[in-house]
């Protein structure tokens, strides 16, 4: 009898135990896979807009140059392909050579797409893909759309940080022209 009252009061504590467990942890944070990823996107979209606004737009070279991985691979359809150094060298000439024609990039609202990459269930990188604008910007004159391309980019973690290892500019159409 005794024995019994044992098995029993066991079987009693442990689907309490269970019980507890399962209700303690149901109550501590978790992070689903949806929200890990949201978190991305929202980092990598702040990364993307910090890039263009203070490297392409504002002409930041020292800052352009610290994000850009000196692996750069840059692959563009009408330019052709350049790495790290020849990347610097054209924006300094092209985006940044003319202050009073100066090109800017907007990026087109809800095209942005980010996809985390994971070396051994340790987040290491990500891609990102989307869709933007290229305008025209003179003294006293409203920004003028020259033409859109479509962007696919690669950001490597480094510690903390995030740098730009790869880029593919393409389907660049000018202003006119809608993509799908």
């Amino acid at each position: 009898m005794l024995k019994t009252c044992i098995t029993r009061y066991c079987a009693v504590v442990s689907c309490s135990l269970l019980f507890t467990t399962t209700v303690f942890a149901a109550q501590l944070p978790v992070k689903p896979a949806e929200q890990i990823h949201r978190t991305l996107q929202e980092e990598l979209a702040l990364k993307d807009a910090e890039f263009f606004e203070r490297g392409f737009n504002e002409c930041d070279l020292a800052y352009m140059d610290a994000t850009v991985s000196p692996d750069l691979r840059f692959y563009h359809d009408q330019g052709g392909f350049q790495d790290k150094a020849l990347f610097m060298q054209n924006t300094q000439k092209y985006i940044c050579g003319d202050m009073a024609h100066k090109p800017v990039r907007k990026l087109t609202a809800g095209s942005l797409s980010t996809y985390p990459l994971y070396r051994d269930g340790t987040l290491y990188g990500a891609v990102q893909h989307g869709l933007h604008e290229f305008y025209l910007r003179e003294n006293g004159k409203p920004d003028q759309i020259t033409g859109t391309a479509r962007f696919t980019s690669i950001w490597l973690k480094q510690g903390d940080t995030w740098q730009l290892s790869d880029v593919i500019s393409y389907d660049h159409q000018p202003a006119e022209t809608q993509h799908d």
